[in-house]
C-alpha cells in the first residue's frame, strides 16, 4: 500500500510551516520596532532635558552678570527650566542639587564648585527615578514585560562669564580738548562698572592717540590694580602733539608743552615734533591690538575687546586728500585685522556738530559683537561706556 502523502496534503503541511515562520518573524520584527520606538523616545527625553538645562544655565549666568546675586540667578534658572517641556510636562529641578554655582577655569576647562570666585553655573536636568521629573517609562517594550524604568536621561549644561581683556582707545587730539573732562569721567565710569562685577581675570588698559598712538596703561588686573589704574586715568588730558616744545628749550633738555600729559615721552629728537599730528584711529587700534595679542599678561583664553572713543574723522596735519584717505584706510585695515583675530570693536563717536563722514567712518570700524554709539552731547559718554561695560558675553562652555 502506498503511504506517500498526496500533493495536496504536502501543500497543507507547508502552509502550516510558513505560518509558524511568519509568526516567529513577526514577533522578532515587532521587538525590533519596539526597541527602535523606545530608543527614539529616550533620545527625545535627552534632547528636551538638554534644551531645558541649556536655557537654565544661560539665563542664570545672564542674571548673575546683571545682579551679581547667586540666589537671584538660581531662581531665574529654575523659572527658565520650568518653562521648558520634558516628555509632556514642565521640566523640573531640585534648585539646590541641580543648579550649582562655582568657578570655571578656561585653560583647563574644568568646573570647581568650591572655587574662591563665582563665574559659572552648572545645571543638571534629570529624568530618573530619584529626580523631580520621575523615571523614564517605555512605550512599546512594556508589551514584552520590560518597563525600562532604569533608563535615565541626564543632561548637564555649564555656562560661564568669560574673563576679558579690554583696551580703551582714547582720542586725545586738540579737537577733544573742550570735552576731555567728560571723556575722562566716562572712562572712569567704564572702569568702575567693570570692577563692580569683580569677574576674576579681567584686565584693562588704555591707548591714547592723535596722529600716532601710545600704550598709556598696560593691561592690568582690575581686581588688584584698580586704584593704580584709576589714579592714572584721573590725570587724562588732551595732547597737542603739533606743538614743538623744543623751540624754546636748548638741547639736550626738552620739555613738554604745558597742555601735554607726557604724551611725547621717549621722543628726544626735535625733528619728530610734528610727525604724529592729526587724528588716526587706526594707529590706536593697531597699538591696542598689539597689546591684546602679544602684550605682557595677555591670554589666549580671554575675550578681547577694543573700545574706541573719538570725536573726529581720520585726518592728517596738514590735511590733504591723499594723506587723509591713507589714514582712513589704515583704520579699516586695523579693524579687519582685529576681526581676523577674534577681537571685537565698540566704536563711540562724539559728533557735536554732526559730520556725516565721521559717523560713517566710525561706524565702519565696528567689528565682532561690538556696536556703534554716537552722541552730540559729551555728557552722554558716561552712560554709553557704562552700557558697553555691562555687555559681557556669555558662553555655554560645556
Amino acid at each position: 500500500m502506498n503511504m506517500q502523502p498526496t500533493r495536496r496534503s504536502l501543500r497543507a503541511s507547508r502552509r502550516g510551516n510558513y505560518a509558524i515562520l511568519v509568526g516567529v518573524s513577526f514577533s522578532v520584527l515587532l521587538g525590533f520596532a519596539a526597541i527602535a520606538i523606545d530608543s527614539a523616545f529616550v533620545n527625545l527625553a535627552f534632547v528636551q532635558a538638554q534644551a531645558a538645562a541649556d536655557a537654565g544655565a544661560h539665563a542664570a549666568i545672564v542674571k548673575l552678570r546683571r545682579s551679581g546675586d547667586v540666589e537671584e540667578a538660581r531662581v531665574t534658572a529654575e523659572d527658565f527650566i520650568n518653562a521648558n517641556n520634558l516628555m509632556g510636562s514642565a521640566a523640573k529641578v531640585d534648585p539646590t542639587e541641580d543648579i550649582i554655582f562655582g568657578g570655571w577655569d578656561y585653560p583647563s576647562r574644568t568646573f570647581d564648585e568650591g572655587a574662591a570666585y563665582v563665574n559659572a553655573v552648572r545645571v543638571n536636568v534629570r529624568k530618573t527615578d530619584d529626580s523631580p521629573n520621575g523615571a523614564m517609562q517605555t512605550l512599546m517594550m512594556k508589551l514584552f514585560g520590560v518597563q525600562f524604568s532604569e533608563a535615565q536621561a541626564t543632561a548637564p549644561s555649564t555656562a560661564a562669564l568669560r574673563f576679558r581683556e579690554i583696551m580703551i582707545v582714547q582720542d586725545v587730539t586738540g579737537s577733544f580738548a573742550g570735552e576731555i573732562g567728560q571723556g575722562r569721567n566716562a572712562d572712569l565710569t567704564f572702569l568702575e562698572t567693570i570692577a563692580e562685577r569683580n569677574n576674576p581675570g579681567d584686565q584693562i588698559g588704555m591707548v591714547t592717540f592723535v596722529g600716532a598712538a601710545e600704550l598709556w596703561t598696560p593691561l592690568s588686573y582690575v581686581d588688584t590694580d584698580f586704584n593704580t589704574i584709576r589714579d592714572q586715568w584721573e590725570t587724562l588730558d588732551w595732547c597737542d602733539r603739533s606743538y614743538a616744545p623744543w623751540d624754546t628749550y636748548a638741547p639736550p633738555i626738552y620739555h613738554p608743552a604745558p597742555q601735554m600729559i607726557g604724551c611725547n615721552a621717549g621722543q628726544t629728537d626735535p625733528t619728530t615734533s610734528h610727525y604724529d599730528s592729526g587724528t588716526n584711529q587706526g594707529s590706536g587700534i593697531n597699538k591696542a591690538l598689539d597689546t591684546l595679542l602679544a602684550g605682557v599678561g595677555s591670554s589666549a583664553n580671554a575675550l578681547k575687546v577694543i573700545v574706541l572713543v573719538s570725536d573726529g574723522k581720520p585726518q592728517c596735519i596738514p590735511s590733504t586728500a591723499l594723506c587723509d584717505n591713507a589714514v582712513a584706510a589704515e583704520g579699516r585695515l586695523a579693524a579687519d585685522d582685529a576681526e581676523d583675530n577674534n577681537v571685537s570693536i565698540f566704536s563711540v563717536s562724539f559728533n557735536d556738530t554732526y559730520d556725516a563722514n565721521q559717523s560713517a567712518y566710525m561706524e565702519d570700524l565696528v567689528r565682532g559683537y561690538g556696536r556703534f554709539y554716537e552722541t552730540p552731547d559729551p555728557n552722554d559718554l558716561g552712560a554709553i561706556l557704562e552700557e558697553i561695560a555691562r555687555a559681557i558675553p556669555v558662553a555655554l562652555v560645556e
